[in-house]
């Protein structure tokens, strides 16, 4: 026997040995590790999945379930309730049992990470030690910590690197005022023109009240640049899941600044400078990343984990994350495309819990289109029932060449929105308080949807996270042709606002009638045109309809609709400045018309170019 195979042969040996008699520790431990074991004597690292929660009795696990429920705070009592979580608390809710981590401390074992919700605790051990660990009563399961590549934080292609605009002069910020006039978005005024987010500020609602978790990679200079200096954040609500304490900036210049340039894009409170998507909501930081953009440390998918199971405990309405993992180094639990089914992945099954709890998740759907992945990365695979995959547009709505594609590897479309991500304005995090520059990626494009999710709450409190996830789908600009390059498209602030549960509120005078929602002039690069049509309330029968797009002379260019309208429900469609053939229309004027019930109503709209 050679020297490699005797090696392999006394570590197999060591670890029956290790056991108790009569235990069968190895049918605990997933085979991908112990084909790691054989191969190394380093210390591997490990999850160990427990058996449960540590109760003795289904009467004490009732205890705890009702200590859980009692230990909620009310922000997350009161988002559980509105989002129907049934029941409020379960299993998973409990904290890993105090009783078990002291045994694996008592035998060296100290857990540098773990999970409530997985019910798992992350430890390094000797290739030796598997079996005993595997046979302790309370392990389920011993399985490796996967060691992954970030999706890269900006796309590779040359030409998008960053371009600096020149720094301002610091200043007194202009006085908002809501309601009487349009806000001045500053740099970000076409950006936040695409998805008609004024739609929602000029009606008051920034997102006042809504809780948004940024779940990221570093927040230097947050707190101190012009455009983010004014929002505070709370006491308690910034944690650092890499380095274990509760400071997001560190000491290390040019490093730790994405978690900075997303939370600009939200966050960013200076009228006629920079103004986000939500500059009214309330803020929660969690570093759950290292700085090195390349190699991701092994526990690094649990941090964002963590990062979740802490933005529940705080109450928060929304998680935003720029981040995802989509290749995974050293042989040991590679991931293909065909886990990317929204249920395998680590991050994948944190996500669709946080889901579970009412949260509204928000995340990039990566930058790999122009790599050899090319795919979306984990957790954007999840349903999009549960999470709103963000990918990238340029600001004519073209689908930006390094948006990672889908579908999914079960079938579903992904992304599903897209924003804003080429050349977008960012703050600055070079010390300059008054600084800004450009960058591109879906890191970016994904605040901006995430922003409009929190004023829809805002305006809509009623509403659960699978509602709002519908009315910005339903409302964006291909949500009658979603594809997998950019989704359904690009949402529309003023159409989701309009939305409802049970179909558009429309009820018109006459026999028929259509109503247009969209700027008019409008131009199909920066905003989307809303056609609503129902039967009046004086039609009590249903009746065939066609609504169609007319030129000047008369002429139909477009079928948009056919069917039955029925009486008391309206029904919506889109217009995306195309004739039947898909070619692009006008500059010219245009009649929108619905024909049902023995009658023509018609909307004039002129179109720009």
């Amino acid at each position: 026997m050679n020297g490699p195979l005797r090696a392999a042969a006394s570590l197999l040996l060591l670890l029956v040995l290790a056991v108790p008699a009569g235990a069968d520790p190895l049918g605990r431990v997933e085979p991908r590790l112990l084909a790691a074991a054989r191969g190394t004597s380093a210390p591997l690292h490990v999850w160990l999945e427990l058996e449960d929660k540590g109760e003795r009795s289904p009467e004490e696990l009732a205890t705890m379930l009702a200590a859980a429920e009692a230990a909620l705070t009310p922000r997350s009592r009161a988002r559980r309730i509105r989002a129907h979580v049934l029941p409020l608390v379960d299993e998973r809710d409990l904290p890993v049992s105090e009783r078990y981590l002291g045994e694996l401390a008592a035998r060296g074992l100290a857990p540098h990470a773990a999970s409530r919700w997985l019910n798992r605790v992350a430890v390094t051990v000797p290739a030796s030690r598997l079996g005993e660990i595997a046979a302790l009563p309370f392990v389920r399961r011993v399985a490796p910590v996967e060691q992954a590549f970030r999706s890269f934080e900006q796309p590779p292609a040359e030409a998008l690197k960053r371009t600096s605009a020149p720094p301002l002069k610091p200043r007194t910020p202009p006085v908002r005022d809501l309601g009487t006039r349009a806000l001045d978005y500053g740099r970000l005024q076409t950006v936040m023109q695409q998805v008609q987010a004024f739609a929602f500020h000029d009606s008051g609602y920034t997102g006042a009240g809504v809780l948004v978790c940024l779940i990221d990679a570093g927040f230097n200079f947050h707190d101190t640049h012009e455009a983010l200096a004014g929002q505070v954040i709370a006491p308690g609500r910034t944690r650092d899941f890499v380095e274990g304490d509760t400071v997001v900036t560190e000491p290390a210049f040019f490093t730790l600044d994405h978690g900075t340039w997303v939370m600009g894009l939200i966050a960013g409170d200076l009228p006629g400078e920079y103004l986000g998507s939500a500059f009214g909501a309330e803020f929660a930081l969690a570093r759950t990343e290292n700085s090195d953009a390349a190699f991701e440390r092994p526990v690094e998918m649990l941090y964002w984990g963590m990062g979740a199971e802490w933005a529940d405990s705080l109450g928060a309405d929304i998680i935003s994350s720029s981040l995802g993992y989509f290749q995974f180094n050293d042989g040991i639990g590679d991931y293909t495309y065909a886990d990317m089914d929204g249920h395998t992945t680590d991050i994948s099954r944190a996500a669709e819990i946080a889901a579970s709890k009412g949260i509204l998740v928000v995340n990039a759907v990566g930058n790999e289109g122009q790599t050899a992945w090319r795919h979306l990365i984990a957790p954007a695979d999840v349903h999009g029932d549960s999470l709103i995959a963000v990918g990238s547009v340029s600001t004519t709505g073209a689908p930006a060449a390094f948006t990672s594609a889908g579908p999914s590897a079960d079938g579903r479309i992904k992304p599903d929105l897209a924003a804003a991500g080429i050349a977008v304005p960012i703050v600055n995090t070079n010390g300059n308080p008054a600084s800004y520059t450009t960058n591109s990626g879906t890191s970016l494009s994904t605040p901006i949807v995430a922003g409009l999710a929190a004023c829809l709450l805002e305006a809509r409190p009623g509403w659960t996270p699978q509602q709002v996830i519908r009315a910005l789908r339903e409302t964006a600009s291909r949500a009658f042709q979603p594809d997998n390059l950019s989704g359904y498209g690009v949402p529309n602030g003023r159409a989701a606002l309009e939305w409802s549960p049970n179909g558009p509120n429309f009820h018109p005078p006459g026999r028929v009638g259509i109503a247009l929602t969209g700027p008019n002039p409008w131009s199909p690069s920066t905003a989307t045109l809303v056609v609503t049509f129902a039967l009046g309330d004086a039609v009590p029968y249903p009746s065939a309809a066609r609504l169609s797009v007319f030129d000047a002379g008369g002429r139909r260019v477009r079928t948009l609709w056919t069917g039955t309208l029925a009486p008391g429900r309206a029904e919506r469609t889109f217009w995306d400045g195309r004739d039947d053939s898909g070619r692009p229309l006008g500059p010219a004027v245009f009649w929108v018309a619905v024909d049902a019930a023995g009658e023509l109503a018609s909307r004039r709209i002129v179109l720009l170019r």
